[in-house]
């Protein structure tokens, strides 16, 4: 028996529309992966093995990380080492003219400089890099050496000297005083000034512990200099003694003093060249680190490029071929449009 079937127009109307609202998305997926020769939609494409390739942009992102860290610890490094080695030169400077002098010369000069020692050593240690306090340790929003420092420091060693012998060096009755009583008063009374609590309440607002800085995936290192260190106590205790304005001493007293100042600029000088060595091995050490950054981050785009990249070839078929079924699928949605019974009725 024969049947009759029924065809909708509606639904043969519909199907082309259907169809290419499917292409169109071909199309722009094809588009996508064409451009950024990536998958469009990389956990269809990868199944199960997108979470690896997620894991590989996670460690991706930290490496580029850790080397934009880098470039900043670079900089702080190096602004460090310059203004340690001007200090160094500095010290090693005011040694070799008052060594240069004989003895009877050496505390008259040496009361001459001090001031621009002093000028030089708390401009230096106030530097910044990046707004940053180069020597505040962790403390890096604040200047590490009070503005008003080393006027301090020189008033109470000014003081210390009347407490101790009853009279201000400009005295004539400074005259009589031995080297013996003149040691003992800078090696005791005046170096107890640049003690760790002392130099804290009078010079610094630095903090004790130094920057440490993570430079590569498993390795930290420590990547700064606190005003705190001995060598930088050192040469402001040599400044502060040496503008005493001791010449009215004995010339033995005086002596006394010159040895002082010149012993502590040396151990200012040696320790300022240990720390620029200190410095020196961190920066080799975050040399060698971004080289093992940028062979990591190599290793690992091309994997995820393994894990990602699609065929440009292949897709450009496929959108050429998608372009085409649309291309059809408009054509026929237009005849089907055209379409009409009133044509066939007489």
């Amino acid at each position: 028996m024969m049947t009759t079937s029924y065809i909708s127009s509606l639904s043969l109307l519909n199907a082309p529309r259907s169809a290419a609202m499917r292409l169109q998305g071909e199309i722009d997926r094809a588009t996508q992966e064409i451009v950024s020769q990536r998958y469009a939609d990389i956990g269809l494409a990868l199944g199960d093995g997108v979470g690896r390739s997620f894991g590989l942009r996670q460690n991706a992102a930290e490496v580029a990380s850790l080397k934009d860290g880098n470039g900043v610890t670079a900089l702080r490094l190096s602004a460090s080492q310059t203004a340690l080695q001007q200090m160094q030169k500095a010290a090693d400077a005011q040694l070799s003219s008052l060594t240069g002098l004989t003895a009877d010369k050496r505390v008259a000069a040496m009361a001459t400089s001090s001031a621009d020692l002093l000028t030089s050593l708390t401009g230096l240690l106030n530097s910044s890099a990046n707004g940053q306090a180069l020597f505040s340790g962790t403390n890096t929003d604040v200047l590490p050496v009070r503005a008003d420092a080393a006027a301090t420091a020189k008033a109470a060693a000014l003081k210390a000297f009347e407490d101790t012998f009853a009279f201000p060096p400009s005295d004539p009755r400074a005259a009589s005083l031995t080297a013996d009583q003149i040691k003992t008063f800078l090696e005791n009374t005046v170096a107890a000034q640049f003690s760790d609590s002392n130099w804290a309440t009078t010079w610094s607002q630095a903090s004790n512990t130094a920057i440490t800085s993570r430079i590569s995936l498993s390795e930290s290192a420590t990547t700064s200099v606190t005003a705190n260190e001995t060598a930088f106590r050192q040469l402001a205790q040599a400044a502060v003694v040496a503008g005493l304005g001791l010449t009215g001493l004995s010339a033995d007293a005086q002596g006394a003093v010159s040895d002082r100042v010149m012993g502590l600029l040396s151990k200012s000088g040696a320790g300022l060249v240990s720390l620029q060595a200190d410095l020196g091995r961190t920066q080799s050490r975050l040399t060698d680190a971004n080289t093992r950054l940028d062979a990591q981050s190599t290793l690992m785009t091309q994997e995820i490029s393994r894990l990602e990249s699609v065929d440009t070839v292949e897709a450009k078929t496929r959108l050429d071929a998608a372009t085409k079924q649309l291309n059809i699928s408009y054509a026929l949605t237009a005849q089907l449009q055209g379409l009409s019974l009133l044509k066939y009725v007489a």
